[in-house]
């Protein structure tokens, strides 16, 4: 007398169609399985737009530049939505002048670009400098992002 065994495993029986067990039916899901790709992995916080919008600009400006103030409202219109930045960037000593003139040009150059947003405009709106006591230039920096 053989009795047949149950098993967490599939078996095909003569008719070439799988038959699943009672412990299958409990198994727990395979572990790769497919995710949502909006769900956040792990974790890790979501980084925004305007986070990559400022890591762009530091990217771009170097290790001497100093965010003061970070401003973002949302925007919308009929046809398009996103939010607007606004940056303040101090630069201090003689290096870091130079540093900033260079960002100002990458910014009217557009060579400034965001992973999954489109920067609609970007201007730098104020730039203050001075040479004496100390080398110091701070800038404001406006830019709108679109939401692709």
């Amino acid at each position: 007398m053989n009795k047949m065994r149950e098993t967490a495993m599939w078996r095909d029986n003569n008719l070439g169609k799988p038959d699943l067990t009672k412990s299958d039916l409990t198994r727990p899901a395979p572990h790769h399985t497919a995710r949502d790709r909006s769900e956040p992995r792990g974790n890790r916080p979501r980084i925004t737009a305007g986070q990559r919008l400022a890591q762009a600009l530091f990217d771009r400006a170097g290790p001497l530049a100093r965010l003061v103030r970070h401003g973002e409202t949302q925007w919308s219109s009929a046809t398009f939505s996103g939010s607007r930045h606004t940056f303040v960037l101090r630069f201090q000593g003689i290096e870091a002048l130079s540093a900033a003139e260079l960002l100002v040009i990458a910014i009217g150059d557009d060579a400034i670009t965001v992973p999954r947003a489109l920067i609609a405009e970007m201007t730098v709106t104020r730039f203050t400098q001075t040479l004496l006591p100390h080398p110091e230039a701070e800038m404001e920096i406006s830019a709108l992002l679109l939401d692709q």
